[in-house]
């Protein structure tokens, strides 16, 4: 399968998606007390190209994202880091049953293969990826669960997606497109 193949099966998914989460709320938290020295998610500063260090407001916490529109639909970009360097771009792709990484950012951080193969599938067709090992990556200071991602060429600037397989753990995840910002809660 070709590479601009794999960029048009995951975009297809992601743009959809990523339009749609436009309408996504938050419920209140349950529990809203607050450790002792924390800011609440309102107050939290930080541009996407700063290194973030949320500050966790009880259970959740709030980092910046990137919004582009674009004749095809939107992407929302979040920091996340990989093996503790970073932050890198990743698309927000709830449409996206597997979290990934771009073969840039494999090449760049030297991660190794697997061996094994992933099979993705999109709108417009389906076809194999390469899988690679993360000893740690995070977002918002949080470790994710995956410790392999499929590989794919995404291009554009895009270090990955953020997949629904890590968005799910959380109780709700809110994107705030006046401020810029998206909020989680655990």
């Amino acid at each position: 399968m070709s590479r601009t193949m794999i960029i048009r099966l995951l975009l297809a998914a992601a743009l959809p998606v990523a339009v749609g989460c436009a309408e996504t709320q938050a419920r209140p938290a349950a529990h809203a007390s607050r450790p002792a020295g924390s800011v609440p998610i309102s107050s939290l500063p930080s541009p996407l190209g700063a290194a973030p260090s949320p500050v966790e407001t009880g259970s959740a916490f709030s980092l910046p994202m990137r919004v582009v529109n674009s004749g095809d639909g939107t992407l929302v970009f979040v920091p996340v880091r990989v093996n503790g360097r970073g932050p890198y771009e990743f698309v927000l792709d709830t449409g996206s049953s597997n979290s990934s990484v771009d073969r840039s950012l494999v090449r760049r951080l030297g991660l190794p293969r697997t061996g094994q193969q992933h099979r993705v599938q999109g709108v417009t067709g389906s076809g194999t990826v390469p899988i690679v090992k993360v000893r740690q990556w995070t977002i918002g200071g949080l470790p994710l669960r995956a410790r392999s991602l499929a590989v794919v060429d995404l291009g554009m600037g895009v270090s990955g997606l953020l997949g629904s397989d890590e968005l799910r753990r959380f109780s709700s995840v809110t994107l705030d497109f006046q401020h810029d910002r998206i909020d989680f809660r655990p």
